[in-house]
């Protein structure tokens, strides 16, 4: 009988030694995820399920390698096999990231700050209260200042395709070169613009009332998806000519020539971003709309004009006028029991907005410090004074308070894990002098769930 070949009979060999050895590596990148997603789920830790997914990846790499020889040697039936392990792995592999996707959106919290931490008692705390503003949103029943009115008339009329604008704004040109001091006096009292620092430089976002109210949006950007109008607006005057951040803007020069705008898409709508050079500030207006005129680029050139026409009349009474607006704001920021500051609850729990009813008594900015109350761990130290820092109004009249707001998030816990937390008011005077505390209150905070 004529033998085998003997090219065959060592392949067969090879199969007979390799084949039990395939089901191990099967086992490992099957069993040892399991494992892992349930020490995942039982400590709330990540990193297990990151193990997880490494175990897999690299089980997944072994089976490539595997379906890949064996199509090169041309072992057909255990190629396929090779190929039906690799295929249930990678199903494996992607369902195990999608459970991670959703235990950290859904599942038990990943940040153990507050597990056991325990409100003390026998001292007094306060809970942030609700931002007053929000209803007046929700239900639509509210006063609006002149631009929103303004943007919201012009949303509610057809758009064309007509891209072109005229940046025109010599009011503000005039403002920010001839009166470069009263400029930035009038925008710190304006309840109607925040004035803030980003990365060293100096910035002014305008602002949205409701209710009499100035609201506070992350970024100063503002939007409103809900309704027919569907837009995205911010209006920052960048009072250093520096940009607030890295993308792609378009420089224009104020005047009375029209520019076309350089569109983009975002959030599906037509998308744009204008630096306006006005003398010594630059304006930028951005917008999404759902047609490519833009029409909300147009109101807020004219709202702007319109503003700093009446400063430029007389910035000392515009100045004036905008100081007893923040003593009014301030007013009801100190409320009936006449608080220093408030917190109020922002977006997502973790969120927050202070409101400011202090009166330094010279000029400079005012910002938090945070501390859990039973170790005075500081919170948040990496964001907290940036984001919570705005300048303040100041009187040598002690009794006078005036107004001022900012937004934050503390990171420190989870939702529904409350602890107390002791925020202090810090003060920076422009003169460079040491900082000092202003006031302090304890609260009952949760950190925000990541």
């Amino acid at each position: 009988m004529e033998s085998a070949p003997p090219n065959f009979t060592i392949s067969a060999g090879r199969e007979r030694r390799i084949a039990p050895w395939n089901w191990i590596p099967l086992l490992i990148g099957a069993g040892a995820p399991l494992l892992l997603m349930f020490l995942a789920i039982a400590s709330g830790l990540t990193i297990f399920m990151w193990f997880s997914l490494a175990i897999l990846g690299a089980t997944l790499l072994y089976f490539l390698v595997q379906c890949v020889a064996r199509l090169v040697e041309r072992r057909w039936a255990g190629a396929v096999f090779a190929i039906l392990r690799f295929a249930a792995l990678a199903f494996s592999a992607l369902v195990s990231f999608g459970f991670i996707v959703l235990l950290s959106l859904f599942g038990p919290p990943m940040d153990h700050f507050a597990d056991d931490l325990k409100i003390p008692e026998g001292i007094e705390i306060a809970e942030p209260d609700k931002d007053p503003t929000d209803s007046m949103v929700e239900t639509g029943d509210l006063e609006v200042d002149d631009l929103q009115a303004d943007v919201r008339a012009t949303l509610a009329v057809p758009g064309s395709d007509v891209v072109e604008f005229t940046p025109y704004m010599p009011s503000l040109r005039r403002a920010s070169t001839d009166h470069a001091k009263a400029l930035l006096e009038y925008l710190e009292a304006s309840p109607d613009w925040h004035v803030f620092i980003e990365q060293g430089n100096l910035f002014a976002a305008r602002r949205w009332s409701y209710g009499g109210e100035p609201r506070d949006e992350m970024h100063g950007y503002i939007s409103d998806f809900d309704d027919g109008a569907r837009f995205q607006t911010r209006c920052l005057i960048c009072l250093d000519r520096k940009q607030w951040s890295r993308y792609t803007v378009q420089h224009v020069e104020e005047g009375s020539k029209p520019v076309k705008a350089e569109m983009n898409m975002g959030n599906t709508l037509p998308e744009s971003r204008v630096m306006i050079e006005c003398g010594g500030v630059w304006v930028e207006i951005f917008e999404e709309s759902s047609k490519p005129e833009r029409r909300v680029t147009k109101v807020t050139v004219s709202a702007l004009e319109k503003e700093f026409s009446e400063f430029a009349k007389d910035p000392e009474a515009s100045i004036s006028t905008a100081r007893g607006k923040n003593r009014d704001l301030a007013r009801r920021f100190a409320g009936s029991d006449n608080q220093p500051f408030r917190l109020r609850r922002g977006m997502q729990r973790g969120t927050y907005e202070v409101v400011y009813a202090l009166n330094p008594g010279e000029p400079g900015w005012v910002y938090l410090k945070a501390f859990e109350v039973t170790k005075g761990t500081p919170l948040s130290v990496a964001n907290l004074e940036d984001a919570s820092t705005t300048r303040l109004l100041w009187s040598s009249n002690p009794a006078e308070r005036f107004g001022a707001k900012a937004g934050f998030t503390i990171y420190e816990g989870d939702w529904g894990q409350p602890y107390a937390a002791r925020f202090e008011v810090w003060f920076r005077p422009l003169s460079g002098k040491s900082k000092r505390k202003l006031a302090e209150r304890n609260f009952k905070i949760e950190g925000w769930q990541h």
